[in-house]
């Protein structure tokens, strides 16, 4: 009798026993050379992706804090720019403000030389109208009375009879 069972297809005999050995060591060296390095491999790789989404996770939260950071910055630069327009337009309105005090002033100023010269004209005139009339007057005087007076005494006659009319007829 042979050795060996058989069981359908498969032989119980040496050869199976042995290829049994050879698979349990294949697979048991297949395990430390092979399956070891690359379930390592496979570790470190799957480590490596899980720190990269770390990272990539941490560089967002970061960049999401810079952003909000830099819309606060720009926030604050915009408003920034608002207050020296309003600063600018109150400093212009100061300005349109003193220039137009310092012109009122001018006219003010050109009005009263304007009145001083008129009143200095308005002397001169009525000094030159007094001299007039007391020619007039010593003229006449000296036609009535033909009597020959000097000038100097004339003008003082003339010049007493003015003072006793008084100035306010004169300056109508």
């Amino acid at each position: 009798m042979a050795e060996y069972m058989k069981f359908g297809l498969v032989e119980l005999n040496q050869t199976f026993v042995i290829q049994i050995i050879n698979t349990i060591v294949l697979f048991v060296a297949l395990k430390m050379l092979l399956f070891k390095p690359v379930s390592e491999f496979m570790t470190k790789r799957s480590d490596g992706i899980a720190n990269s989404l770390k990272d990539a996770e941490s560089k967002n939260v970061e960049a999401d804090a810079l952003k909000v950071e830099y819309n606060a910055k720009l926030a604050d630069a915009a408003e920034e720019g608002r207050q020296l327009v309003r600063e600018a337009a109150v400093r212009a309105e100061a300005r349109a403000a003193e220039i137009v005090k310092e012109a009122e002033n001018d006219a003010k100023n050109i009005k009263l030389n304007a009145e001083r010269d008129i009143e200095r004209e308005h002397e001169k005139a009525l000094n030159a109208l007094k001299d007039e009339i007391a020619s007039m007057a010593v003229f006449a005087a000296s036609k009535i009375i033909e009597k020959d007076m000097d000038e100097a005494t004339h003008k003082t006659f003339v010049q007493q009879f003015i003072d006793r009319v008084g100035d306010t007829k004169w300056q109508n």
